[in-house]
């Protein structure tokens, strides 16, 4: 049922009240969410820390009962008391080294599991059946070696066994540390993290050691009994009213008799947000009784021109943008009349602006040549002309129906247009399979050249993505080259009066359409020209070669981005060195310096085009030495 407002005044107060509550009470939810998530994020952090530390005293604890075990199995005197064969001598010795060592167990069972000696009470003598797994570990350890956490007369243990050799192997040795509330109650006190180990009994779980009070560790073995899963995992356990956030995964050998639970308290994680959130709560009222007051005030003064806006808002509604409202206020009412009248200006504006979108390509283009005048023709800039181009698109072509091949060609043409405005690059057209960017023009930078190299590895480091992308269409994976030149260009509307287009023009945006085509010849996905490279000081590059490219009598310096120089391993780093050594050699006609150079390179890379290259174009020149002039340019024909 709609609600029908008995004066203007009441319905601004409404609106301005319900438009509050609305925004603070998204603002207020916003904040709890976000209060929440960042409670949980910093548990999961803290429960993965304590997991680790977990899993490192267990490790500690290992080496050490691993380097007692074997200085045990070492020790003379007790090989002299294991060869009397007398139980209480060996007991003895037993008792002695666990006692010295601080082991809270010892055994020396046969080598097929009888019990020779137990340093536990005789009504615990019984419990070693439960070492067979252990005992068949250490069997096919190549050092007779293992370790295991397991249950021994109904508690937990962390065991190691070795061999006795005399010389031969005579014995098992095992010993153990306990797992207790005082093992639990040190890694509290390291990680703030309360501690949990649960043993699977006939009759349910047993918390038999735990850092929980009595009533959550009895929750906790409830709840377990109904949730265990194998695998190691993060739940979100309620004991006693109180909610955590738990880690749980099985220590034992069977993955399941034996388990190790991690606990946070969400609660008292949330303690702060809580805080907040009456804070905020308070704002929020306070705020409300303010606007509220605020409102009336305002909408006191709303009530005369109300008409004459309602007539305006027709006329513009008609398309009548000459007759402009009255103003005769100069209040808040006035300055709302004003208003229209701009607004109409401003849609008057707005079909110009309509016809100038239809003639250019990207927004950016658009909102350039509105900002300014542009000369008719053009202006001479510096920009960097990027191309991008899929290799072997023409068999692709031919293999894909038309259907699928637009739907491949689209996913690379939206991967590539990313890269490039994401780097604050302009696309100026799709070129069939192809695309023409421009990172200066009309948009301009500071860095242009160092945005479109650092697009283009973004586009290249994105190929793996594309692939799988184009996979999932039924297609196979794609190849890209891109060419990148700096150069003063001439950029501008061009065309006719009927149709417009903002492009640049110029021997510099041709050498980067030739360089792109070069990506294939040397067997790499960038190809960058010497002055783009000058403007990326920070950047690291492979030299490839010098060119002369078809139309041009100059020839060009060109070379691969390797990325940021300083984030560069230092492999990488190596190798970059050894080709310009290599390189070096060969334009100082070194022969076979250059040759052994590549062909270690090519040994690292043994599927480089660029290598392989070079080296039969060594083999050319020794046959046919070249002249005096030559300085190492190879000159292509073809585009």
């Amino acid at each position: 049922m709609p609600i029908h407002f008995a004066s203007f005044r009441a319905r601004i107060l409404v609106f301005v009240a319900g438009l509050l509550v609305v925004v603070q009470a998204a603002g207020l939810l916003a904040v709890q969410a976000a209060n929440l998530r960042e409670a949980r994020r910093s548990i999961d952090e803290a429960l993965e820390l304590t997991a680790a530390a977990f899993q490192r005293s267990l490790e500690e604890r290992r080496k050490i009962l691993v380097e007692k075990a074997l200085l045990l199995s070492a020790d003379f005197a007790f090989k002299t008391a294991m060869a009397t064969g007398d139980h209480d001598t060996i007991l003895s010795a037993l008792e002695n080294h666990r006692a010295r060592v601080g082991a809270d167990l010892m055994l020396l069972l046969e080598l097929s599991g009888g019990v020779i000696a137990d340093t536990r009470p005789a009504a615990l003598a019984g419990a070693a059946s439960e070492l067979g797994p252990l005992l068949a570990r250490a069997r096919e350890d190549e050092f007779g070696e293992a370790s295991s956490i397991r249950s021994l007369g109904g508690a937990a243990y962390q065991l190691v066994t070795v061999p006795l050799f005399m010389p031969e192997p005579r014995a098992w040795i095992v010993i153990g540390f306990a797992l207790g509330d005082t093992f639990a109650r040190e890694l509290q006190q390291q990680t703030r993290t309360q501690v949990s180990l649960l043993l699977r009994r006939p009759d349910g779980w047993d918390a038999f050691c735990s850092t929980l009070a009595e009533p959550e560790r009895e929750a906790l073995e409830a709840r377990l009994s109904g949730s265990w899963r194998e695998a190691p995992e993060l739940a979100t356990l309620v004991l006693d009213g109180q909610e955590y956030v738990a880690w749980t995964a099985p220590l034992d050998d069977e993955g399941g008799g034996l388990v190790a639970v991690l606990q946070r308290s969400l609660e008292e994680a949330l303690a702060s947000s809580r805080r907040l959130r009456a804070q905020l709560l308070a704002i929020f009222v306070f705020g409300l009784l303010l606007s509220l007051v605020g409102s009336a005030l305002v909408a006191t003064r709303v009530t005369r021109p109300v008409a004459d806006l309602a007539r305006a808002a027709r006329r513009i509604r008609a398309g009548n943008y000459a007759e402009p409202v009255a103003v005769e206020q100069r209040d808040e009412i006035g300055a709302l009349a004003a208003s229209f009248n701009d607004m109409m200006k401003g849609l008057t504006e707005r079909d110009q602006v309509r016809d100038m979108l239809g003639r250019v390509v990207a927004p950016e283009i658009a909102r350039e040549l509105l900002s300014k005048e542009i000369e008719l023709g053009g202006e001479e800039r510096t920009v960097t002309v990027f191309f991008c181009d899929v290799r072997g698109f023409t068999g692709i072509a031919e293999r894909e129906p038309p259907e699928r091949l637009v739907r491949i060609l689209n996913t690379v043409l939206t991967g590539a247009s990313a890269a490039i405005e994401g780097r604050g690059g302009v696309v100026e057209e799709y070129m069939g399979d192809g695309v023409k960017a421009l990172f200066g023009a009309p948009l301009e930078h500071e860095d242009d050249a160092r945005r479109a190299v650092l697009a283009a590895l973004d586009l290249v480091a994105a190929l793996p993505q594309l692939d799988r992308e184009v996979a999932a269409l039924g297609g196979s994976p794609l190849a890209i080259g891109i060419g990148i030149n700096t150069a003063r260009v001439v950029a501008g509307r061009m065309g006719s009066l009927s149709r417009l287009k903002y492009t640049v023009v110029g021997d510099g945006v041709n050498l980067a359409s030739r360089l792109e085509g070069l990506t294939s010849r040397y067997g790499v996905g960038i190809v960058v020209s010497e002055s783009t490279v000058a403007s990326c000081p920070d950047l690291a590059f492979r030299e490839l070669d010098r060119v002369r490219v078809k139309g041009r009598s100059a020839s060009v310096a060109i070379f691969e981005p390797l990325g940021v120089a300083e984030r560069l391993d230092p492999e990488r780093r190596e190798q970059a060195r050894r080709h310009k050594a290599a390189l070096e050699r060969f334009r100082a006609r070194d022969w076979d310096a250059a040759e052994a150079g590549f062909a270690a390179l090519a040994r690292h890379e043994p599927g480089s085009r660029l290598y392989a290259l070079y080296r039969e174009r060594m083999a050319i020149l020794r046959a046919e030495p070249p002249g005096p002039d030559w300085d190492g340019t190879v000159s292509y024909d073809e585009k």
